[in-house]
């Protein structure tokens, strides 16, 4: 069985695409888009791993511990919490416990904290983790991630091939928060399909390089799984021969 390893890195300097929870001394939030997206593979056992910033904001030192708080999950995936050393995917809390806590000097700055997701199937998996500070219960900050394997929100519709490339309006446009993303490839072809906000930052890719039989094909785009606020977006659909983006609205 082959096995794919993919690492969602990013550098200190950047803007993280996740939104920043600030606790009162502390920072901890991830460095990849809301929701990472992969193509899937048959028969392969998929990996992504996706670290997160931990910073802290004082003068003072922090003992520091994580929870996961949610582990949605397609039927046989899992996913492993790391910070300095990974753990098993039945460990909800790190360190374990008896174990003494992490420790941020003051002012430090680190990366060592990752979360792995692996899966062999198609869908969409979630899990929340919180840091906190152990002498202080209401001092905390958590993050979402999430990753998608596979295009599970795609259809091919009807048996007719396309004579040309196209990319249609969604419908409904201005929606909530579901829409329909419609297009056609004349010939077999390796798809992608982005969302960006209106500064042109990529949020995700909803396909990604995804090699698809030429035809017609509705997209399902839910804004509810992306944490997406009411505003405008843009969608672009990427082939070896052929670019468009188009504009929708999101109203909540």
């Amino acid at each position: 069985m082959k096995a794919l390893f993919i690492s969602i890195l990013s550098f200190l300097s950047i803007v993280p695409f996740s939104q920043k929870l600030n606790a009162q001394s502390f920072e901890f939030f991830k460095l990849a888009p809301q929701v990472v997206s992969i193509p899937y593979i048959q028969d392969s056992t998929q990996f992504v791993q996706i670290k997160a910033v931990v910073k802290n904001n004082t003068t003072n030192t922090i003992n520091f511990r994580f929870a996961r708080l949610v582990n949605d999950l397609p039927a046989g995936w899992e996913t492993q919490m790391c910070y300095d050393l990974c753990y098993s995917p039945f460990t909800d809390s790190i360190p374990l416990l008896g174990d003494p806590d992490y420790v941020l000097a003051p002012n430090q700055i680190d990366t060592f904290f990752y979360i792995d997701f692996i899966g062999e199937s198609k869908g969409l998996g979630t899990a929340v983790v919180k840091m906190y500070n152990t002498a202080d219960e209401y001092d905390f900050v958590q993050d979402t991630f999430r990753v998608g394997i596979g295009s599970i929100n795609i259809e091919q519709t009807g048996n007719e091939i396309s004579t040309s490339y196209k990319l249609e309006q969604n419908y409904p446009n201005p929606f909530n928060p579901e829409t329909t993303i419609s297009f056609s490839i004349p010939m077999n072809d390796n798809v992608s399909l982005k969302i960006y906000n209106l500064l042109g930052r990529e949020l995700t890719s909803l396909l990604d390089n995804e090699p698809l039989k030429a035809g017609s094909y509705n997209y399902n785009f839910n804004a509810g799984n992306y944490s997406l606020t009411s505003g405008v977006y843009f969608y672009k659909l990427i082939t070896s021969e052929f670019t468009d983006m188009k504009k929708m609205i999101l109203v909540k």
